[in-house]
């Protein structure tokens, strides 16, 4: 019985936070990003396929062991990265905005 009542609370908890995360809004990023960069932005996030999935589906396509695996999609998921990072500086994207640019690049 001592053991029941707080993991019953720690449960509830657990939900409570669940649908809190759920039904909050995402923060909205992109307005910390200029104006000219909006719109490159919002290239970058349409429904394509991420750098970083189709590093996964490449890396799986080789039939790797597991270490060898993991090591070629962290050097697929880092190129990606570079690229990404390289538009963003022939954008003259600073701070905030390069980071977000970076980030969206990468996953969309």
């Amino acid at each position: 019985m001592r053991f029941i009542i707080p993991a019953l609370y720690v449960c509830v908890f657990g939900v409570a936070v669940y649908f809190a995360i759920v039904q909050s809004p995402l923060p909205q990023a992109v307005a910390s990003v200029p104006q000219d960069g909006a719109a490159a932005l919002s290239q970058v996030t349409g429904p394509k396929v991420g750098k970083r999935e189709t590093c996964r589906q490449s890396v799986a396509a080789k039939h790797l062991k597991r270490g060898d695996a993991r090591d070629q999609l962290q050097l697929c998921v880092a190129k990606a990265r570079l690229d990404c990072l390289q538009q963003a500086i022939d954008a003259k994207y600073r701070g905030a905005a390069r980071r977000l640019f970076v980030k969206s690049c990468v996953a969309a």
